[in-house]
């Protein structure tokens, strides 16, 4: 869909809007990141402030694109709900190829 039109734009872009790519690709990134700490971590504390930072550039990311007049709010719920099942995809993934491995070294 077209993208929104505002009186005094601080940015204008000519591509489609729905879904953010943007917030797509962050909250693919941090999400894997905050997979990555959360593994590494011993304490508790440390793997929440881990999330809770991650998640907070995901929310500053889809915030700008709002502000930047760039997308509607839809357009960033969109794209984050789509970094989300990559993730949750791509997380399966590596749990069942490490499975895999696992299992051919036990042999």
């Amino acid at each position: 869909r077209a993208r929104p039109t505002w009186d005094d734009p601080l940015l204008t872009l000519t591509t489609g809007s729905f879904p953010s790519g943007h917030a797509a690709g962050s909250t693919l990134f941090y999400g894997f990141l905050a997979c990555y700490l959360v593994l590494r971590m011993k304490s508790d504390t440390a793997r929440a402030l881990a999330i809770l930072g991650c998640a907070a550039m995901v929310v500053l990311v889809g915030f700008s694109r709002v502000y930047l007049g760039v997308h509607y709010l839809s357009d960033v719920l969109a794209g984050m709900s789509l970094g989300t099942a990559w993730l949750a995809l791509c997380m399966i993934a590596l749990r069942a190829f490490a499975r895999h491995r696992h299992a051919i070294g036990a042999r």
